[in-house]
C-alpha cells in the first residue's frame, strides 16, 4: 500500500484535532450538564427502538470512543465509491471459508432486521464465528465477511455501517454513514423503482 500522500496526512491531522476537540468538549459537557446531554442523545435516537442510553453512556467520550471515531473519520477520507461509478469488487469470504467477491452477490434487494453486537476479531476465524450469529437470525440475504485486510470496509467507507445498492457492477445508491444517517427507506425506494 505504501505511505499516504502528504495531503492525506494533513487531512488526517486536521481530523485528529477535530475529534480530540469533540471528545474533550463532550467529556466536559457530560460532567457539567449530564441531564441535558442525556436528553439531547435520547432525542437524537428516539427513532431507534433498540437504543439504550444506559448501554451507551459509559462509553461516550471515552478513549475507545475517541479511537473509533478517529478510525471512522480517517476511513472516510479514503472512500472510493460514487453513485453511478463502477463498484469496487472487493474480496470477501463465505462462512464456509470459500473466497469470493462482492459482485458475486449482486441480486435482488437485501433485507436486514435488527442489529447484532459483535466484538472485535483478531483473525478470520473470529470473524467467521461472529458472522454465524447473523445466521441465527435467518437473514434474507447472503452473509459474507470482509477479509482481514478490510478492503471492502475501506473502499466502501462502510464503518460503522452504510447501505449500497449495486447492479451490474455499478453503484446505484450510496447511503450516508450510519447509525444516524442510515435510511433503509431510501434503499426500499431505489429497489422498488428498479422493480417497476
Amino acid at each position: 500500500m505504501g505511505l499516504p500522500q502528504p495531503g492525506l496526512w494533513l487531512k488526517r491531522l486536521w481530523i485528529l484535532l477535530q475529534v480530540a476537540l469533540h471528545v474533550t468538549l463532550g467529556k466536559v459537557q457530560l460532567k457539567l450538564f449530564p441531564r441535558r446531554v442525556k436528553q439531547h442523545i435520547l432525542a437524537m435516537n428516539r427513532k431507534n427502538p433498540h437504543f439504550s442510553y444506559d448501554n451507551w453512556a459509559p462509553t461516550l467520550f471515552s478513549t475507545p470512543y475517541f479511537w473509533f471515531i478517529l478510525k471512522v473519520r480517517w476511513q472516510r477520507l479514503e472512500d472510493k465509491t460514487e453513485e453511478g461509478s463502477l463498484a469496487p469488487n472487493c474480496p470477501v469470504v463465505r462462512l464456509s471459508g470459500q473466497r469470493c467477491h462482492i459482485w458475486d452477490f449482486m441480486q435482488d434487494g437485501w433485507a436486514f432486521k435488527n442489529n447484532v453486537v459483535i466484538k472485535n476479531h483478531r483473525n478470520l476465524q473470529d470473524r467467521l464465528q461472529a458472522a454465524h450469529l447473523l445466521l441465527d437470525r435467518s437473514p434474507r440475504c447472503p452473509v459474507v465477511v470482509d477479509t482481514m485486510k478490510n478492503q471492502s470496509s475501506q473502499l466502501y467507507a462502510a464503518l460503522p455501517d452504510r447501505l449500497y445498492v449495486l447492479q451490474e457492477g455499478r453503484i446505484l445508491y450510496k447511503g450516508k454513514p450510519g447509525p444516524w444517517n442510515y435510511h433503509p427507506e431510501e434503499v426500499r425506494a431505489v429497489l422498488e423503482k428498479l422493480r417497476s
